[in-house]
């Protein structure tokens, strides 16, 4: 009897368990078609769209990371791993944070000892209407990275407001120590406000760069350095007078080495052809970089065939709006990118971008918006098609 009882017991157990699993069914099932079963589907795809990318020209392609939110936070002296713990990087000691501003340049760099530097702080030229709004977003994500209200260092790398009219919101926001900028007297209001501001920031280093510019050993540690070269404000200004429109404006970018764990990377502002050919004259003999900040966000003003080939960069970053307004990145500009095989992000297409280099040297990018890189045509170079995260 007791053998019977026990298997009508388990019978009734089995049964339950059947029952429990169909009503589970349902509710998911009901709930898949309710407002709450959406915003559940919103999210996991929304976290999905988050990956890396390994840099490494001799590695394969992974999906993962352990960021979420358009990459705002900082991996320094960290791992990186793939969601099947798979690593992707050792110990991080760099980061380079380029954050989606529209038609404008932002870049955060970030140090294994915690250095920190801002090169440029603008967008909201006239093609955009919500300056304010870019500007919230910015300095919050670069509140979020820095994990405190100090800025080591500030670079306006020249006087157009989409590199600059969003730098009113970081002095006001964090300590900054150090602000570099081009002193010329441009007749503009923003930029003689934007000079004023520096100005009054509060213990702040000021370096205002003359006409005739200087090589500024900005960082030397002792497992990285970071080199300006600055062409000056008036090498490229034949006519003089204080308006420094177009091209003489964009001239005056300073070119920026960055070396770290056996890498070279180069930022250049909206640097022209002219101040190119100043700067390969300058800097002797060859520059093998890694990776480069397109000029001038990929106009034909810059980025020239001849710098390309000195440079010979394998990865790219090309900051810039929804070409509307400007028809950035220009198609003869990406032709020379595709020819050569470099590896191109564009904030327009992939949102905020951000690379990690590990104290082995091996690189790796973040993207928010899950979409393909673009320009991979070398053989035997990393497949960095994008995976969206497991």
């Amino acid at each position: 009897m007791a053998k019977r009882s026990g298997a009508k017991s388990g019978s009734k157990t089995v049964l339950w368990i059947i029952v429990a699993l169909i009503v589970l069914v349902a509710l998911l099932v009901a709930l898949a078609f309710t407002p709450v079963g959406d915003k559940i589907i919103e999210v996991i795809e929304e976290r999905a769209s988050t990956s890396f990318d390994d840099g490494d020209t001799t590695g394969g392609n992974t999906s993962g990371g352990d960021t979420s939110g358009g990459n705002a936070f900082s991996s320094i002296g960290s791992p990186i791993t793939s969601p099947d713990g798979a690593t992707l990087l050792d110990e991080v000691v760099f980061e380079a944070h380029f954050i989606d501003v529209g038609q404008g340049d932002a870049i955060l760099l970030l140090f294994n000892d915690g250095t920190s530097v801002m090169i440029d702080a603008g967008s909201g030229t006239t093609a955009y209407s919500n300056t304010q709004g870019y500007q919230n977003e910015m300095v919050a994500y670069v509140g979020e990275v820095l994990g405190d209200n100090s800025l080591d260092y500030l670079i306006i790398t020249h006087p157009d407001t989409d590199h600059y009219n969003m730098a009113d919101g970081v002095l006001e926001t964090f300590d900054v120590a150090n602000i570099y900028y081009n002193d010329c007297d441009k007749d503009t209001q923003s930029y003689i406000n934007f000079k004023a501001e520096a100005a009054a920031e509060t213990g702040a280093n000021i370096v205002p760069i003359d006409s005739d510019g200087e090589t500024y050993t900005l960082l030397d540690a002792e497992s990285y350095s970071m080199t300006i070269y600055a062409p000056g404000y008036d090498r490229f200004n034949p006519t003089g007078g204080t308006d420094y429109g177009g091209e003489v404006s964009n001239g005056m970018s300073p070119i920026i080495i960055v070396e770290t764990a056996s890498r070279t990377l180069l930022f250049t502002g909206d640097a022209t052809t002219e101040t190119e050919e100043w700067f390969m004259d300058t800097y002797a003999g060859e520059l093998d970089v890694d990776f480069i900040k397109i000029g001038h966000h990929g106009s034909t003003s810059s980025t020239s065939e001849a710098f390309l080939d000195l440079v010979t960069p394998e990865y790219c970053v090309i900051m810039c709006d929804d070409g509307e307004a400007y028809g950035h990145p220009a198609a003869t500009v990406m032709n020379r990118l595709f020819d050569r095989g470099i590896v191109t992000y564009r904030t327009n297409r992939h949102g905020n971008i951000t690379l990690f280099i590990d104290s082995n040297g091996d690189m790796a990018f973040n993207v928010e918006n899950n979409v393909p890189v673009e320009n991979n045509t070398v053989p035997g170079r990393s497949d960095l098609m994008l995976q969206p995260a497991a």
